[in-house]
């Protein structure tokens, strides 16, 4: 077929095109698959002629990917079948050189009449290289797969929330760390949308965004109303315009984490436990000793007809008895006081060797098994004027490693001294008390004394006192100072300076003595009253009876709170003596449901631990408080005083 001049025009038409388009440009028969003309990109590209009528698009085949053959094919016959006027787009992958990754074009093909060229229908081809966008899409693509892979079998537990808090994806992980389903939370989302009643549990889902807390430690509860312990994490995704697009949530479950930590502490707490209980026994057994032997030699001298000549000896065994007596009591009461949560400070002047010294057993339950304590105290008394429960839980803080760590695989060693420095010798105008702790065997060789002793651990903001910082504010509040000497890489001595105190602060005024004056018509007037002791350990109960007794007064006992309050319903006392701890109902609440019935009723509380009992509010209640184990004295002066007669 000759072109007429016309026809050879649009030809022209066709080559000038590349100045607006810079990929291929092709016209060609839709029947045939001839090519009238093509561009030079679409030559080198594809290797055809240029010469019209001399390619075709079968050419083309060849050099096409095998599975986009089919797509080519389809392609191609599709247009064939339809008007002029129709438009398709495809991407084929081309195989332009061996061993070369394929090259994915685009090509747009539209069917056309052009009848100065053909009396067919005509089609004109645009195609262009569009390779690297396929290979961003596939990198995309792959990296949302892989985001997607991550989101959905991750470790924790992830949801994405829109900005108003509903759910729209959560992770297999997250429902099984909270119970809920998308479809739940959809749900719940609904009602809370709507203002339908939820449960401050559930409303917990919708606040987790929105109480400002980016990470931390919370708490919530799973559908089935199980209490979970979870660390969570949130952040928000923002639009192009820097504007909250939606928030995205991580959950792990620390509830597990959490019982085993407490599972550990508290081994570690029975540990503790049952080596101080250890060495408890071994200085309870020292208390007792004396008492049992001279009580026993007290029951020979009275078995004898005639004690006159021995009374003396009698007299200084029953002293014995009580020393020894008073230093079990003593004990117990620094233990429950070393024991207690509140932090008040309780300063007198108290000589610090024995304080000390009466720590040890505690100390010796605190400190690592590899650990060894020497002691050596000053043979004269040292006064100082000081909290002891304080300082004695301070000096534990350091001996168990919680400031200094000890190394794991090396024997330890610490040497806890006191000793007095005369004034010439301290650079002072006053003696001093140096308390010396040397230990050997701590992991510090990387450590700097004047960095450390340096640093502050004081915020404003928020007060934190910690470790040897604590010491030192406790010590310079007493007046002294903290010293931290290093050794070796190993060693280390830290020394307490306190001031010297040359007296014992006053002691406290002595017990009115119940036995002067006109105490006898007072105890003929309670002898007359209805008493009342209730305490559920035996010897406990009979000694204060037996006490009483001497003032002729014949209590009534009780072993239990639920027996007194079964006898009440007969007639009530006048004065009743609980102990506070018991096994059904505590002193406090008998002697409150007592006074119930008889409003007048005095009593007294008596415990070995008053830790949790409120003794303001039970003064105002008019109860007086005593410490276990309760002194003659002390017992006599409770009920005078509880009658209004001292």
């Amino acid at each position: 077929m000759q072109m007429s001049q016309e026809s050879s025009g649009m030809i022209d038409f066709f080559r000038l095109l590349p100045e607006t388009y810079s990929g291929g440009i092709y016209l060609f028969e839709i029947v045939s698959g001839k090519l009238l003309f093509t561009n030079e990109y679409f030559q080198k590209t594809f290797g055809v002629s240029g010469a019209p009528s001399l390619a075709a698009k079968s050419e083309l085949l060849s050099l096409i990917h095998k599975e986009d053959k089919p797509l080519w094919q389809s392609q191609t016959k599709s247009l064939t079948k339809s008007p002029a006027g129709t438009r398709i787009e495809f991407d084929i992958r081309f195989l332009l050189e061996k061993g070369e990754h394929p090259r994915w074009f685009h090509f747009n093909e539209k069917s056309v009449n052009l009848s100065q060229v053909s009396d067919q229908i005509l089609g004109i081809g645009y195609v262009n290289d569009v390779t690297n966008q396929k290979i961003n899409e596939d990198n995309i693509r792959e990296q949302i797969q892989f985001s997607v892979s991550l989101f959905e079998n991750a470790s924790l537990g992830m949801a994405l929330q829109d900005w108003e808090g509903g759910y729209f994806r959560v992770n297999a992980r997250f429902t099984e760390i909270t119970g809920y389903s998308i479809e739940d939370l959809t749900f719940l989302n609904m009602k809370r949308v709507n203002k339908i009643g939820l449960t401050k549990e559930e409303k917990d889902y919708f606040s987790l965004m929105g109480d400002g807390m980016e990470f931390g430690e919370s708490v919530l509860y799973r559908k089935d109303g199980r209490r979970i312990n979870i660390y969570r994490r949130t952040n928000i995704f923002r639009n192009s315009e820097g504007r909250p697009n939606f928030y995205y949530l991580l959950l792990d479950d620390l509830t597990e984490k959490k019982q085993i930590e407490s599972y550990n502490l508290h081994s570690q707490k029975m540990e503790t436990i049952g080596n101080l209980a250890g060495n408890l026994a071994h200085d309870l057994n020292n208390y007792l000793q004396p008492i049992h032997v001279f009580s026993q030699l007290g029951r020979e001298i009275l078995s004898k007809q005639d004690i006159s000549s021995s009374k003396d000896k009698l007299f200084d065994y029953l002293e014995k008895i009580g020393m020894a007596a008073n230093s079990a009591r003593s004990m117990i009461h620094r233990i429950i006081r070393f024991s207690k949560k509140t932090d008040e400070e309780a300063i007198s002047i108290v000589e610090i060797s024995s304080i000390l010294e009466s720590n040890i057993p505690i100390l010796l339950a605190e400190i690592p098994k590899n650990v060894q304590l020497e002691c050596s105290f000053s043979f004269d008394p040292l006064f100082v004027k000081i909290d002891p429960v304080r300082i004695c839980k301070l000096i534990g803080e350091l001996v168990i490693g919680s400031i200094f760590s000890w190394e794991d695989k090396k024997e330890g060693l610490i040497h806890l001294s006191t000793k007095q420095i005369p004034w010439s010798q301290a650079d002072s105008l006053e003696d001093r008390v140096l308390i010396s702790l040397e230990f050997t065997g701590l992991a510090v060789s990387n450590l700097s004394i004047n960095d450390f002793m340096q640093k502050s651990i004081f915020e404003e903001e928020e007060i934190k006192w910690k470790g040897l910082h604590l010491l030192n504010r406790y010590v310079k509040n007493w007046g002294g100072e903290v010293r931290l000497e290093k050794h070796s890489e190993i060693g280390l001595v830290l020394l307490i300076d306190l001031p010297l105190e040359k007296e014992i602060s006053a002691a406290p005024l002595p017990l009115p003595n119940v036995n002067s004056g006109n105490a006898g018509s007072h105890w003929d007037i309670v002898s007359k009253k209805k008493i009342w002791i209730v305490e559920d350990d035996e010897p406990a109960r009979e000694s204060i009876a037996t006490v009483l007794s001497l003032k002729n007064i014949e209590p009534l006992l009780f072993e239990s709170s639920i027996a007194a309050l079964e006898y009440s319903k007969q007639e009530l006392p006048d004065f009743v003596l609980s102990d506070y701890r018991m096994k059904d109902i505590n002193g406090l609440n008998l002697i409150r449901k007592l006074r119930e019935k008889s409003p007048n009723l005095s009593a007294v509380l008596y415990t070995g631990n008053a830790e949790g009992v409120d003794l303001e509010t039970l003064e105002k209640e008019g109860i007086l408080v005593r410490t276990k184990p309760i002194s003659i004295d002390e017992l006599y002066e409770s009920i005078l005083l509880s009658f209004g007669l001292l």
